[in-house]
């Protein structure tokens, strides 16, 4: 751990994260590109949900509206 400005303590680690806390899935800006990440600490546990409702999405052509919130272009 690194000390910040006050003396807190700040742990770098890679676990990444959204500004907002919510993890981005769904299709990018280029073609045949998605993403499923950002989950943070709950990457383990909530990527493999996030990576099957991609997954869906992805064969069937449409997202699922549970999606909607968390999509990557807004």
């Amino acid at each position: 751990m690194a000390a910040a400005p006050g003396g807190d303590r700040v742990a770098h680690t890679a676990r990444p994260c959204t500004p907002d806390g919510l993890p981005l899935i769904g299709p990018t800006g280029s073609p045949r590109v998605y993403v499923n990440g950002g989950h943070g600490m709950w990457g383990v546990a909530l990527g493999p949900l996030g990576g099957r409702l991609l997954a869906d999405a992805v064969a069937i052509g449409n997202s699922p509206a549970e999606l909607a919130p968390l999509h990557p272009l807004g």
